[in-house]
């Protein structure tokens, strides 16, 4: 009897214990399912805005669907988490979400879902806050703006003495080097 008993014991926790890892390794192939679908999206996102002719048809399709798709992501799992779909996958959903200016209510959906994920190093904060800066006028960190002849200036900040202390807690690059940069990269490339 008590062999019988011991057996039984055996194989229930050995059925557990299988299952349990096939539920885990169910769920981590649609996490990795996920990530490479992200990641895909990022690299139609890349490829119809440096194409040689951009097509801006093109440019808005493929946004609205990559918008969509994020979409059903967001409802099913939450913000892709950096410990869910990895670094490269989460960047690559915060860029999508970037990109979705035609849809600002979801922007915003986006953001709030990343802003708790900020503090726990989740998300990248500089993506972050690029997002934040992309739906808020003011902005806060001073990611937007445009060229200026030859100069790239930031659209308006929210109390810009702060800016700097708000970017290095982010782990951003000084305004003055991101005005530089973008400088020489926009505007004084068109010249």
């Amino acid at each position: 009897m008590l062999g019988q008993v011991t057996k039984f014991v055996l194989l229930t926790l050995c059925l557990l214990f299988f299952s349990g890892r096939a539920v885990a390794q169910a769920a981590r192939s649609d996490q990795d399912r996920i990530a490479d679908e992200l990641i895909a999206m990022e690299l139609r996102d890349q490829e119809v805005r440096s194409a040689q002719k951009v097509d801006v048809n093109e440019v808005l399709r493929v946004d609205a669907q990559n918008t969509q798709r994020l979409d059903a992501i967001m409802k099913s799992m939450g913000w892709p988490r950096i410990s869910a779909v990895g670094r490269k996958a989460a960047d690559a959903a915060a860029l999508l979400a970037l990109h979705a200016d035609r849809n600002p209510q979801f922007q915003r959906r986006a953001l709030e879902l990343m802003q708790p994920l900020v503090e726990i190093k989740e998300v990248n904060p500089e993506q972050f806050a690029y997002l934040w800066d992309r739906t808020h006028v003011p902005q806060r960190f001073g990611t937007q703006g445009g060229c200026h002849g030859t100069a790239w200036v930031p659209d308006e900040v929210e109390d810009p003495a702060q800016v700097e202390s708000r970017r290095a807690a982010m782990g951003m690059r000084p305004l003055s080097d991101y005005v530089a940069i973008a400088s020489e990269m926009l505007c004084q490339a068109r010249q």
